[in-house]
């Protein structure tokens, strides 16, 4: 089993290799690289002196902005410091004895079911198919499942699910009384309408995980929310969360970036430019095996023996090695899609250094 580890952690490299953190170009986070939206800055600027208020502990006004933007009824949603603690709080409100996840994915579900002691059965995803998710799945479906984790789209990999195979799957998983957890995090990057929201009111094994950190640049924040119609499960999430567990600034953060649809609609025009750039000049790196990306972050393999991330350091660039994903090993790689000029920085370091 692989051992856990996050991207983002610019400030531990700095430290141990004694480089200035302010002068790391960080492409191993997967945030937006247009920075928080002006309106969300102005808002907190403005509303500062709240913080010296408790915020309303219903969140009242910010669930009412969820359920407009999401179009879903504002007692499905379930807030969380961040999606990982709705993880967690989902996993202990669940208590499963027996989960499925897919290899390689998010380290955080495998954390949150060790976490309360649950076993886990892995389905794991084969380069040959792109690290695709095959119909072969249903056939791990069964009743001896209490949860299914599933990323869409994936992380490290970027890789899609069909929502075809995601309805069949809750489906199966509807049948054998297994609850379904989408986590649907980088999926607002991109304009295609695969959300499994539409089946949250029919479906109360359905359980869909958000971040708004990646989308609007909010991650020192914090801040996330679940979707589900199930009522005992929603009675239990409440009962393992604490009260007032989102801040204020993170409450008048939301409820701007949601409704910011300039900021919106300029990321996704943005994130598509450059992810094409960057992609179309890393195929043209011989040493690289590129799989093609559907969001904001590329994955790559490196061909031959090399550590990618110690020699792009010496150019004081951070990229994400995935040795760590339980799957993969120390050959695959993920980078984030960051500005013009980073990605033309990362570009030619990459060349120096495998051609």
């Amino acid at each position: 089993m692989a051992s856990f580890g996050h991207g983002g952690n610019a400030k531990i490299i700095s430290r141990e290799k004694n480089i200035d953190f302010k002068e790391i170009i960080d492409f191993s986070a997967n945030i937006n690289p247009l920075g928080i939206p002006d309106s969300v800055r102005s808002a907190i600027v403005e509303n500062i002196r709240l913080i010296e208020k408790y915020p309303d502990i219903s969140y009242f006004e910010l669930k009412e902005c969820i359920s407009k933007v999401e179009d879903i009824r504002k007692e499905n949603i379930l807030l969380g410091n961040g999606a990982s603690e709705v993880l967690f709080s989902i996993v202990r409100a669940i208590n499963p004895n027996k989960s499925l996840i897919m290899a390689p994915t998010f380290s955080e579900y495998e954390e949150a079911v060790n976490s309360v002691g649950g076993s886990i059965r892995y389905y794991y995803l084969k380069e040959e198919y792109a690290f695709k998710i095959q119909d072969d799945i249903l056939e791990f479906i069964d009743n001896t499942l209490d949860l299914i984790f599933i990323c869409n789209p994936n992380n490290p990999t970027g890789v899609l699910t069909d929502k075809e195979l995601l309805f069949k799957i809750l489906i199966k998983a509807k049948e054998h009384n297994v609850k379904l957890l989408i986590d649907e995090s980088f999926l607002d990057f991109i304009e295609e309408k695969l959300t499994m929201i539409n089946y949250i009111n029919e479906y109360d094994n359905l359980i869909i995980v958000k971040s708004l950190t990646k989308f609007f640049a909010l991650p020192g924040l914090r801040i996330g929310y679940a979707l589900t119609s199930n009522k005992m499960l929603k009675e239990k999430i409440f009962e393992v969360s604490p009260a007032w567990n989102i801040n204020i600034l993170a409450e008048i953060a939301t409820k701007s970036a949601l409704i910011d649809t300039r900021y919106i609609k300029n990321t996704k025009e943005f994130i598509d430019k450059e992810k094409d750039y960057l992609y179309e000049e890393l195929t043209k790196i011989k040493r690289l095996k590129v799989f093609k990306p559907s969001v904001n972050f590329i994955f790559i393999k490196v061909k031959g023996d090399l550590d990618l991330k110690e020699e792009l350091l010496k150019f004081k660039i951070l990229i994400r090695s995935c040795s760590n994903y339980n799957g993969l090993n120390n050959k695959y790689y993920r980078f984030a899609v960051r500005t013009h000029e980073e990605n033309i920085k990362l570009i030619e370091s990459l060349q120096e250094i495998l051609t």
